[in-house]
């Protein structure tokens, strides 16, 4: 009974010890935050002229500092801006002095304050805003069929004038932000985002239930780095769910990012690996592996590795790992502009799928060196 005496009153003792500490931060926050702020402004002309009254008093900087209730740094700064070089008669002989004039100081603050304004659109080549305009106007930023973005239209004229005053692509997103430009937000379909890239060390996070070929992790480093043509990633787009309805299946060539579409009757398996025969022996040196996911629709895909006319290899991504694939993700995303969604494929004709993949391979892209997917294919491949 004593033992549990002892340890209540240990209890309440630190019970009102710690309230006491909350009590004593609890009121220096409010004192900090009743305490008034001071607001600091420019100097003017008549601070300017007190500065130079005092300095011929004798006053020293710090001094006059306080008297002005001003930081040291600042009026030390003010006293440099401000000093220039006068004759003086001294003793009958005219001698250099260095003084410190209020009218010296206004005038150089007035001038740098007139360079530090911002100019708005005329601070840039005029000649790049009525390019951006022309450009705007021939829709190369909107709809499905454009060409560029906001980003690599002001890298590649950079490029053609580089000696022309161009904006960086944020400063002219802010404008369109602002409302101050003839370009909308609501006209570009996607503005420029920056967000973290994923981490490249990620690990898959299933395990394959079905083997279907050789492993990805069985594919050469140099297929990763990306440091040659003829490596490609391979997947099925469906429009509208259903047992029997038309799939696009699509390729994109790692080092250039071309991607090629096929609309196809369905998604079984004889029809898709009919499909891929076909392409890849469309020109078989530019075929060196093929990388797939572990749906059914691929489940023949690693016969390709068999076919007399060509000479590739195939491998299959991890469960639940379709970063292994990005370049073919995103193809597929940039798809879904032309291919919505719950539409079914009926729809759509052979040459409007196949026309789709053509217009995302003649856009400008940053990742290509300011190049389309069809040059850089077309460059690799001759």
């Amino acid at each position: 009974m004593q033992h549990l005496k002892i340890k209540k009153d240990m209890k309440i003792r630190y019970t009102l010890i710690t309230t006491k500490k909350v009590r004593r931060i609890f009121m220096s926050d409010v004192n900090t935050i009743t305490k008034p702020i001071k607001k600091y402004t420019h100097l003017n002309i008549n601070d300017r002229r007190n500065i130079e009254r005092w300095l011929q008093e004798k006053k020293s900087k710090s001094e006059v500092a306080r008297l002005l209730d001003r930081d040291r740094s600042t009026i030390y700064r003010e006293i440099k801006r401000g000093t220039t070089t006068q004759l003086k008669n001294i003793n009958g002989y005219l001698r250099e002095v260095t003084v410190y004039l209020a009218d010296t100081g206004q005038a150089i603050y007035d001038k740098n304050r007139k360079k530090s304004q911002s100019k708005g659109l005329k601070a840039f080549s005029q000649k790049f805003w009525n390019t951006l305009k022309q450009a705007n106007e021939a829709r190369w930023f909107t709809g499905k069929l454009r060409k560029y973005n906001i980003k690599t239209f002001i890298a590649v004229y950079r490029r053609k004038y580089p000696l022309e005053k161009v904006p960086t692509f944020k400063t002219v997103y802010n404008y369109i932000h602002r409302g101050e430009f003839f370009i909308k937000p609501i006209d570009l379909p996607v503005m420029v985002t920056l967000k973290p890239r994923r981490n490249k060390n990620s690990k898959p996070k299933g395990t394959n239930k079905k083997i279907l070929g050789r492993s990805i992790s069985e594919r050469p480093d140099t297929v990763l780095s990306r440091e040659s043509i003829g490596h490609w990633e391979a997947d099925l787009v469906v429009g509208k769910k259903g047992k029997d309805e038309p799939v696009v299946l699509t390729l994109v060539e790692r080092f250039s990012r071309y991607g090629i579409s096929r609309k196809l009757k369905d998604a079984k398996s004889d029809t898709v690996q009919e499909a891929l025969v076909e392409i890849t022996e469309w020109n078989p040196k530019v075929f060196k592996s093929l990388t797939f996911d572990n749906g059914a629709e691929f489940s023949q895909a690693a016969s390709l590795e068999s076919e007399p006319l060509l000479d590739l290899k195939v491998y299959f991504c991890h469960a639940y790992s379709a970063w292994e694939r990005g370049s073919n993700e995103h193809f597929n995303k940039l798809l879904r502009e032309f291919i919505p969604k719950g539409i079914s494929l009926s729809h759509f004709t052979d040459e409007e799928v196949i026309e789709a993949a053509e217009s995302i391979n003649q856009r400008v892209r940053e990742v290509n060196d300011y190049q389309s997917a069809q040059e850089v294919f077309q460059k690799m491949k001759t």
